[in-house]
């Protein structure tokens, strides 16, 4: 079992408890997937809001973890018991100071949609 860096078990224990509100990201909190790059925290927190069915419901199994100073890399797998979708997930995070400020996820998408 990886023990996580704090900030990046609350961003896990967040999204499964699905309390979107207490992430713990900067306001200028970035994050960049196959979907494209969604900034600020602010519209972040518009478009989960609107795709909250997908994106609630997911279980991780954390694989393993790299860290080098306030850069992590954490690989996962992640199972939506909503929707069915399983996935394996690398994640690239870059902490300001207890918070996430930017985040690149790396996964197939197939063909998949989000709510803009």
């Amino acid at each position: 079992m990886t023990t996580l860096h704090p900030s990046i078990q609350k961003w896990f224990d967040v999204w499964e408890s699905g309390k979107l509100e207490e992430l713990p990201v900067t306001d200028d909190f970035s994050h960049t997937s196959p979907f494209g790059t969604i900034a600020p925290k602010s519209a972040y927190l518009e478009i989960v809001s609107k795709n909250r069915a997908e994106f609630l419901g997911n279980v991780f199994t954390i694989l393993d973890q790299i860290q080098e100073g306030n850069k992590l890399v954490v690989r996962y797998d992640l199972s939506n018991k909503n929707t069915g979708l399983e996935m394996r997930v690398c994640e690239c995070y870059e902490l300001e100071g207890d918070l996430i400020n930017e985040i690149h996820a790396y996964y197939n998408i197939g063909n998949a949609e989000i709510k803009a």
